[in-house]
């Protein structure tokens, strides 16, 4: 049967955002019995998912369903509606924001964005409708095969008003019984991060479940700056979610004066596992709902660069970010780079004057299998020292920087010639920026750094600014990113001369240089006054097994001072005894790829797909393997950290990623594929990169809860050496696969 429209109340739309949907749902709508909190009305064939506490005055989003609704001629339909509700819970929650790379377009109330993944190479496009009937509203309305101007896209008024109408009787009615459709092709789960923390409620975890370490974090007081630092797996995220609630519904009593921010670097960790784990511990929703005495919401959760682009307002103004997620923003920048290195050795210049005297210099410009290092590279002197300075060919600053001092943690450029170079591809990769009209990350941050302190953000910050922040994975954060949190508190702050910023970090989680721009003072005073540190020492995660490798691990580091920032802090585990992390050394690369899956895919069928992990730690390879039909099927694939929602789609297939995507999430099973010497292997690698390699591997490890499986190919030269340590301590066994 076919529905003319679906209306859903804002109540069940959180609700089923978390909900596992096949496409055979699309064709009903329908609910299994006894759903809790949901129930389906039907009246005018169009069919209503409500809430047990949907309301007449609640806003509704109303989906065009119809022939030439939104799903029509859908291959991914849940795709589709997985956009839409996040549209809808954007209406509804201003704290969220749509994904750059859907292209949000908008014309007054009018918004359209992209409506599959561009990897499906779909050009469909969603149009809604923002502020249907009274405004109250969300009607998505229409699909279009390719972008059209919103004005020649009309809405079907009659339809959302017939929706409106019949809203009462379907309220009233008495809850219908789905048809019959076997599975119903819908399966209603909790968020993300209820699964990751467990569905305790807060005063569960302040009466039994914190560890000492962790209570006094969350007792602090906001008369100063914290720093949280812990291993993988101490529970920091946890700590630092517990806390904010915790002070957020102690301020509801007292008063209700402050604001808080909860930041982080990656889209998804805020939206998909942060937002869960705030629903566990307030069933309430009051951190979602509440407001202050001035009407502003007491919350928000997001990302520094959601943040920025909501208070700089881009989209209005015809411009895009790369993205507005940390991780994702990093790989497209890394294509800009690689282009903008290929222009510049396209100078004849560069190459016969500039370089006359570098052979070395100009090889590792020159040659492919040394370009993904050579990007990382300099990705890093762009986020750490030249965006983070402001520094341009050609000005005063450019002239100290080809000349100046340079620290231990930075890119390896021994002469003032490679520096001119550096500085010239970084020159054509601002340009490459400006002709697509994009704003790379540490753009949009010196933009956004620079706007607060403008006589406008001086007028609003009273209004916008916030009284608490916290920031979860700081060591993501640059220097420039870090700088901007003491311009949005709120000036309450500055007149108290108390900051309550509250940090979490791990440095050796960091797959990226950018923290250490400036050296790590800012982590002791990050701007707003010297910190105090709570370190966290119990490891809740992995096995003993796990924690003892990952300790062995830590020596494969390259020497690094960094005031003690890099000294072994892994924590005692505090699971239960489980299997000794196994290496396998394959004589070919094909023979590792289909054992390693093989043996991944048999354990989620027995454990569940979304608990076992394939992780890749060569980028090449892991976008080879993506291609490669021998294993298709077999995984479900995180490819950004905006496709977190995608682990609950695993069923019986594993989860194929690399390490830098899951950081946040936890596997019941890890296998690492290709730890191989070969990426090590070149002599020219700088040490930063040697540093970036072993950090992840190390987080890629660090996701293991049980079992943790390592794997090598001899066609890459074997198992890397930073693998000796421990297999020479015995935290690693080693086993030889098909090798005469």
């Amino acid at each position: 049967m076919s529905y003319d429209a679906l209306v859903i109340d804002e109540g069940a739309i959180a609700i089923i955002d978390t909900a596992m949907i096949e496409p055979s749902w699309f064709g009903e709508f329908g609910l299994p019995e006894n759903t809790a909190g949901l129930r389906r009305s039907v009246v005018g064939n169009i069919v209503y998912l409500l809430s047990e506490k949907a309301d007449v005055n609640d806003g509704l989003l109303v989906v065009n369903t119809g022939p030439e609704g939104i799903f029509a001629a859908a291959a991914m339909p849940q795709a589709r509606f997985e956009r839409v509700l996040r549209v809808a819970l954007r209406k509804f929650d201003r704290n969220i924001a749509l994904p750059v790379q859907w292209q949000p377009y908008h014309d007054g109330a009018r918004l359209s964005v992209y409506g599959e993944p561009a990897g499906k190479r779909s050009k469909v496009r969603i149009y809604f409708d923002q502020s249907a009937g009274d405004g109250r509203d969300l009607y998505a309305y229409a699909v279009t095969d390719g972008p059209r101007t919103l004005s020649q896209v009309t809405p079907d008024g009659a339809l959302y008003d017939r929706a409106i109408e019949n809203l009462e009787a379907a309220a009233l009615a008495e809850t219908q019984p789905s048809p019959d459709v076997g599975s119903f092709g819908i399966l209603l789960s909790e968020p993300l991060g209820r699964q990751i923390s467990g569905a305790a409620t807060l005063q569960e975890w302040l009466d039994r479940k914190l560890n000492p370490h962790q209570l006094s974090f969350v007792e602090k007081s906001h008369d100063q700056p914290v720093r949280l630092r812990g291993a993988a797996g101490t529970g920091k995220t946890q700590a630092m979610a517990i806390k904010c609630i915790k002070d957020l519904l102690a301020d509801l009593q007292d008063g209700n004066r402050k604001t808080f921010a909860f930041l982080t670097h990656s889209s998804a960790l805020a939206h998909d596992v942060i937002r869960g784990m705030f629903s566990a511990l307030d069933p309430s929703d009051k951190w979602r709902t509440a407001k202050t005495v001035d009407g502003q919401p007491k919350l928000w959760v997001g990302t520094l660069y959601e943040l920025a682009e909501e208070r700089l307002s881009y989209a209005q103004k015809g411009l895009r970010p790369l993205s507005l997620d940390g991780q994702e923003g990093r790989e497209y920048q890394k294509i800009l780079i690689e282009d903008s290195i290929k222009k510049v050795m396209d100078d004849a210049r560069i190459v016969l004057d500039v370089l006359a005297h570098e052979p070395e210099f100009l090889e590792v410009l020159s040659a492919p299998e040394r370009r993904a290092a050579l990007v990382d590279d300099l990705m890093n002197e762009f986020a750490g020292v030249l965006d983070a300075e402001n520094i341009r060919k050609g000005t005063s600053d450019a002239e100290r920087y080809l000349s100046g001092p340079r620290e231990a943690w930075q890119m390896d450029l021994k002469t003032k010639a490679q520096r001119e170079v550096v500085l010239e591809i970084h020159d054509a990769y601002r340009a490459l920026l400006k002709h697509e009209r994009l704003l790379s990350m540490d753009q949009m941050t010196a933009d956004f750094g620079r706007y607060l302190t403008t006589h406008e953000w001086e007028q609003l910050r009273e209004k916008l600014g916030f009284d608490v922040i916290f920031v979860d994975e700081y060591h993501y954060f640059s220097r420039n990113e870090a700088m901007t949190l003491q311009g949005i508190f709120h000036p309450r702050a500055r007149k108290s001369g108390k900051w309550p910023l509250l940090m979490a970090y791990d440095l050796k989680q960091s797959t990226s240089d950018a923290a250490l721009g400036g050296g790590v003072e800012r982590f002791r005073n990050p701007g707003v006054g010297v910190s105090a540190m709570i370190d966290l020492k119990e490891n809740y995660r992995s096995t003993p097994q796990i924690t003892k490798l990952l300790q062995d691990l830590d020596a494969s580091f390259p020497a690094m001072d960094l005031e003690g920032e890099y000294d072994t802090h892994i924590a005692p585990s505090e699971q239960a005894i489980g299997p000794i992390p196994i290496l396998k050394v394959y004589a070919r690369d094909q023979e590792l790829l289909d054992a390693v899956f093989e043996e991944a895919c048999a354990d989620a069928r027995k454990i569940g797909g979304r608990k076992v992990a394939v992780l890749c730690l060569n980028d090449y390879l892991f976008e080879r393997y993506l291609n490669a039909s021998r294993i298709s099927g077999k995984y479900v694939s995180l490819t950004t950290r905006e496709d977190l929602k995608g682990v609950q789609y695993a069923r019986g297939r594993c989860i194929f990623s690399m390490p830098e995507y899951v950081a946040g999430l936890q596997f019941d099973a890890v296998y690492l594929l290709h730890i191989d010497q070969s990426d090590l292997a070149d002599e020219m690698l700088s040490q930063g990169a040697r540093r970036r390699y072993v950090n992840r591997v190390y987080l890629g490890a660090s996701r293991a809860q049980t079992k943790l499986m390592m794997s090598a190919s001899l066609e890459r030269g074997g198992q890397s050496e930073i693998l000796e340590g421990p297999r020479q301590a015995g935290s690693l066994q080693q086993i030889d696969i098909g090798i005469r």
